[in-house]
């Protein structure tokens, strides 16, 4: 073979490992577009398409969204919804797909139907959600698993440029659990075993939905008791009370307080 023909053989092997390389590499890609976690390592590397913040996460509920968008290289845009809970748990629940433009703007009308949700610098909202964070970890409160999978959608973004501040918890600060309607007994049983052995006796309030009236926790009670389930301590005759009559307690005698509400 002359060395012309070899060569041109050194080059045409050349340009099919690149090919074969390109090929993987476009695999990959796409196998990893099969996965939440993939879309948004994707969308961390588009331009930013929308942002927005609650206006509920930000006052007086305490429970509301943060939203960010970016373009994916087919033409999607990758979303992320996070459920801030700025009272207590900081970053409550995630919900990361992926949809075209024109869908996405129907989808947000709907979200707009439940809140009021204003638009905002990207790195005021990441900023807002990594203060949720941190506050919440004071507590031993962490964010749910698929938190993980979302976070890449970030990338890129300097929280650090804004100089907002952001303040947490109930009142005086304190911690101030509100039991969602989706939040089962175990998860309520976590949060108040973690506020108790965090934020200790009578630094803490948990908010349930038991019939409207400001009712004392007693010591080590547990979310099965509150609910009345195996006896429970509502049961206890010391601590039948007419229904109609105001019980007064001192909030700073007991382990939090339990502040009945109705959702």
């Amino acid at each position: 073979m002359s060395a012309k023909e070899q060569h041109r053989q050194k080059k045409l092997a050349k340009k099919r490992s690149k090919e074969i390389a390109n090929r993987k590499r476009q695999a990959r890609e796409k196998n990893a577009m099969q996965s939440l976690a993939g879309q948004m390592q994707a969308a961390g590397r588009g331009a930013i398409d929308r942002c927005f913040i609650s206006e509920d996460a930000l006052g007086n509920t305490g429970i509301g969204s943060v939203l960010i968008s970016r373009f994916l290289p087919d033409g999607r845009v990758g979303c992320v919804r996070f459920l801030i809970d700025s009272f207590c748990l900081g970053v409550k629940d995630v919900h990361g797909f992926s949809v075209y433009p024109g869908n996405f703007s129907e989808i947000l009308e709907r979200f707009g139907e439940n809140e009021s949700l204003t638009p905002c610098a990207p790195e005021k909202a990441k900023k807002f959600v990594e203060s949720a964070i941190e506050y919440a970890a004071k507590f031993d409160l962490h964010p749910v698993p698929d938190y993980k999978k979302v976070e890449a959608i970030w990338t890129g973004i300097d929280s650090s440029k804004c100089l907002d501040t952001f303040e947490f918890g109930g009142e005086n600060g304190k911690p101030c659990y509100t039991v969602g309607p989706a939040d089962s007994q175990r998860f309520q049983q976590k949060v108040l075993d973690k506020l108790w052995a965090t934020a200790g006796e009578g630094n803490f309030d948990f908010v349930m939905n038991i019939g409207g009236r400001q009712i004392p926790m007693p010591d080590a009670v547990s979310v099965d008791e509150l609910n009345g389930e195996d006896g429970g301590w509502m049961d206890d005759p010391e601590l039948d009370v007419d229904i109609d009559d105001d019980v007064e307690f001192d909030p700073n005698t007991v382990e939090g307080r339990v502040v009945a509400q109705d959702q």
